[in-house]
């Protein structure tokens, strides 16, 4: 992949969205989450497994990346790996081990509000009511997270973060759930989050792939990305189009997962070499041309970007 291909689709996922109006409100928005005592080298995750999985930005907390062109991102990604978090307890066979991902900080903290398996709906309500398989794939909460304290509440307060990501939406259908339900459903975590103090920055979803018995997915990917774009309009939140990003044919795959163990995937975020192999960890920071073209190492470079692009708003230099 280019660099000229990279910007078309930085600007696909962020650029595009992002004018003189929306500067000036993510001015207003930091100075309130400053006043409210939020970090301004600190982000936060809140999610499902698109935001938990192994790939998902832990490589740019702890390995150092192949920059290519874009080592000027270096001096953003060392920002935001300054401040020492607690580990967190990831996933089990999602996140890595909390000893693989050393030194722990924004990118490679397991976050007690991004869960593989989960709605948006389950990061706010009292952890305590989830200890097993309760939805369609078993998950459990942070242990760290009192019971009687919601996930998202838990990690906001723990890590006082300046900006949130908020990826929900790929579990909706798995749910029953309509797209336009799975939206909304995300708007309470965005509307949450602000009364906290932080600042969401609201992602689409990935692209989701139909094969054999495994269709609609495709339309319900891209349908909830619109519905999540009106819901990010109205909360008036910086917004993160990765379904935009994925959908392009460019990328290999759409950047996912074709087949894991075994078994069709088509809705995680896929790694050159494949996302459980031993490297995965250093392959999703590779960002020279060949490995932008699955979904993990491009999103990850985009994301970089983005956290650039609002600090510069926000912080402008000399």
């Amino acid at each position: 992949m280019s660099g000229v291909i990279a910007r078309e689709l930085f600007e696909v996922a962020f650029s595009g969205h992002w004018n003189e109006t929306a500067a000036a409100r993510l001015k207003e928005d930091v100075a309130r989450a400053d006043r409210m005592g939020m970090r301004g080298d600190v982000f936060a995750k809140a999610g499902d497994s698109n935001l938990a999985a192994y790939n998902s930005l832990y490589g740019l907390g702890c390995r150092s990346p192949v920059w290519d062109q874009y080592g000027s991102l270096e001096q953003t990604m060392l920002r935001y790996r300054k401040t020492e978090l607690p580990a967190g307890e990831g996933p089990a066979g999602q996140a890595p081990p909390a000893a693989k991902r050393t030194p722990w900080n924004s990118f490679s903290r397991a976050s007690a509000a991004a869960r593989s398996g989960i709605i948006a709906d389950q990061v706010l309500l009292p952890s305590g009511r989830y200890d097993g398989p309760d939805s369609p794939t078993t998950w459990k909460p942070d242990p760290d997270c009192p019971p009687e304290e919601s996930m998202l509440s838990f990690e906001i307060r723990l890590t006082q973060p300046r900006y949130v990501f908020v990826n929900f939406g790929t579990n909706g259908a798995s749910y029953g759930m309509t797209s336009e339900q799975t939206a909304e459903d995300a708007g309470r975590v965005i509307d949450e989050i602000k009364r906290l103090g932080p600042v969401p920055v609201v992602f689409t979803i990935p692209p989701q792939l139909d094969y054999g018995d495994k269709q609609g997915r495709w339309v319900f990917a891209r349908e909830t990305s619109e519905w999540i774009k009106r819901v990010a309009e109205r909360a008036r939140v910086p917004l993160f189009d990765q379904w935009g990003v994925l959908a392009d044919e460019r990328l290999i795959n759409h950047g996912m997962i074709e087949f894991d163990q075994g078994f069709f995937d088509g809705f995680h975020l896929e790694t050159p070499g494949g996302f459980r192999a031993r490297n995965a960890l250093r392959k999703s920071v590779d960002f020279r041309p060949p490995a932008l073209l699955y979904g993990a190492p491009l999103r990850n470079l985009l994301l970089l970007q983005t956290l650039a692009t609002m600090d510069a708003a926000v912080e402008p230099g000399p």
